[in-house]
């Protein structure tokens, strides 16, 4: 009887605690943030790939092997223009680049 009276009442999702949007809403804001995470990196790093990262990010990140390979992009070395100086830790013999 007791286990009845508890499905009856469990029917109205305001008598359910922990119910309710704030938590499913938090947990798709935090879901899109983690989804477009290579994005806003490649972004971010003012990637030369980031339009490429953008749609592979949001055409197939859905398979997480499309995220993953938009992460690894994102985060892939970049050599830098041509004219521009090398970065430090890239140039042949300098204590960061051994």
């Amino acid at each position: 009887m007791v286990i009845l009276s508890q499905l009856l009442a469990a029917d109205s999702a305001a008598r359910l605690p922990g119910s309710g949007l704030p938590k499913g809403g938090l947990m798709l804001l935090v879901g899109g943030l983690v989804y477009i995470l290579p994005t806003m990196l490649a972004w971010k790093r003012q990637s030369s790939r980031r339009w490429r990262i953008t749609a592979i990010n949001l055409l197939l990140g859905w398979t997480v092997i499309g995220w993953i390979v938009a992460m690894v992009l994102a985060y892939a070395y970049e050599p830098p223009p041509a004219g521009a100086a090398p970065d430090r830790e890239h140039i042949p013999g300098s204590p960061r680049g051994q």
